[in-house]
């Protein structure tokens, strides 16, 4: 078996402490510019890396952050990734990225104790839901936890769009377009928590433009923002004794699925039905028809997160919220001026 070159071997190369040559690497002390480029060159020849994990502990502080993902339906978690990475790379700060189950609190507790066992001094969780129990968890281990984009009933930070004014919006929206008979697609409207707040914003846009809503209008599916949801969407209303003039779709996602849906069945998307998508991924635009949608700065709150993390005299118990605008940008799968 290889074994790893170590410090000691670049050190009795050089003819060099250790000490010297673990000084020379981590960039400490005072040596001279001729002493360096011959440390660095044996220790590139023999193959030395270093050992961040070691240094890590050895270190009072820590720059890495983790970032806790679940395998979303949506593309919309890549965004904030990036979002996130770039941040980090400006910030000279790490990043360790770990999966784990969005709701499952049993999965989560066991990727947070790996985080914590990183030492990381940050954990974002992407539209993860941890309990209060695990949020504390890491409170007590001195670690920062943030929601990100997903707003949170618990104590704990987060950076989002608002969820109940993307479905006040994006309902109003289509109600000023002229519509009136419209679903609901995709999202778990009792539990999850981003689908419950899109939803009440869905009822106070009907309600306040007298508009009585009807309960089968409404199609959950797997409750996960699917495509899959949106293709049984339309099954669900075609064989149904009620029509709809348009759906807003919790996701860019269930949106695609609604319109390959109705494409499938041989309707037309807007004149047999209007669409309108939540986050404004590239799906709206490469698609065609172009979706409709709800856009969300994911990019922005992966950035917000990170500066969140950093900010000068941040408190373990700081708990903000942190709303990131969004905006509704139509596209050819609604109609203009139907009024």
């Amino acid at each position: 078996m290889l074994l790893r070159a170590k410090i000691a071997d670049i050190a009795r190369i050089a003819g060099l402490s250790s000490a010297s040559v673990s000084r020379i690497l981590n960039g400490h002390g005072r040596y001279s510019e001729e002493t360096a480029k011959r440390v660095k060159k044996i220790a590139d020849e023999i193959g030395y890396y270093k050992n961040r994990s070691a240094a890590d502990l050895a270190s009072p502080t820590n720059n890495t952050i983790g970032v806790i993902n679940y395998p979303a339906e949506t593309g919309a978690n890549d965004q904030v990734i990036r979002g996130i990475m770039e941040e980090a790379n400006h910030n000279g700060l790490d990043v360790i990225i770990m999966m784990s189950e969005r709701d499952d609190q049993e999965s989560i507790g066991r990727t947070v104790q790996n985080m914590i066992e990183r030492r990381v001094f940050g954990v974002l969780f992407l539209s993860v839901r941890p309990d209060q129990e695990i949020i504390d968890k890491l409170k007590q281990a001195n670690i920062y936890p943030q929601e990100v984009a997903s707003a949170s009933d618990h104590q704990i930070s987060y950076v989002s769009s608002n969820d109940f004014q993307i479905g006040y919006q994006a309902t109003k929206f289509l109600i000023n377009q002229g519509y009136h008979e419209i679903g609901f697609v995709g999202a778990d409207i009792s539990e999850d928590f981003i689908g419950v707040n899109r939803y009440q914003g869905y009822q106070k846009a009907l309600a306040e433009s007298r508009i009585k809503p009807d309960d089968r209008w409404i199609f959950e599916g797997d409750g996960k923002y699917s495509y899959e949801s949106g293709i049984q969407a339309v099954q669900y209303f075609e064989q149904g004794p009620i029509r709809i003039s348009a759906v807003l779709a919790t996701s860019d996602d269930a949106a695609l699925g609604l319109i390959n849906g109705m494409a499938d069945v041989g309707k037309h998307i807007p004149d047999d039905l209007a669409v309108i998508g939540i986050d404004g991924t590239q799906v709206c635009v490469r698609n065609r028809p172009q979706i409709t949608s709800v856009t969300q700065n994911f990019r922005l709150m992966g950035q917000m997160a990170v500066d969140e993390l950093i900010r000068p005299n941040r408190k373990i118990t700081d708990v903000r919220q942190i709303e990131i605008p969004f905006s509704i940008e139509q596209r050819e799968t609604t109609k203009q001026g139907l009024r």
